[in-house]
């Protein structure tokens, strides 16, 4: 997926290659190679994700626009609000949910997510 220019994309704008969705936010991958990807993620008025997000690399989260809310299931890390302009840097099998804050806002949250390229299919 590298291309051999510079390019800009509009991140607040979707842009992006490819985009899924589902009943907790839409995403869109807008880099993925040289053992990289980064995707952005939209939280609006969708549910809060019961369950837990975790995977096995550390995750970048930098937020772009909103407030979003961080919730770990440890309960040794607090609650905690990013934003516009703050990253969380998530350590590998740190278990979170994400979501935008506070839930009744009118402003999406939306962040920028960078972590180690998966070896097999996309990110969920």
């Amino acid at each position: 997926m590298t291309e051999n220019r510079p390019r800009v994309v509009d991140l607040l704008a979707g842009e992006a290659v490819e985009t899924w969705s589902t009943t907790f936010g839409m995403t869109g991958r807008v880099f993925s190679d040289a053992g990289i990807e980064a995707v952005w993620v939209s939280k609006d008025r969708e549910e809060v994700d019961p369950s837990w997000f975790s995977q096995d690399t550390v995750d970048l989260l930098v937020v772009l626009q909103g407030l979003l809310r961080v919730e770990f299931a440890d309960g040794a890390h607090p609650t905690t609000t990013l934003s516009p302009g703050q990253m969380l840097i998530l350590p590998a099998g740190a278990r979170c949910r994400a979501y935008r804050w506070p839930r009744d806002s009118e402003t999406s949250a939306i962040f920028l997510a960078v972590y180690p390229q998966a070896t097999t299919g996309p990110r969920s």
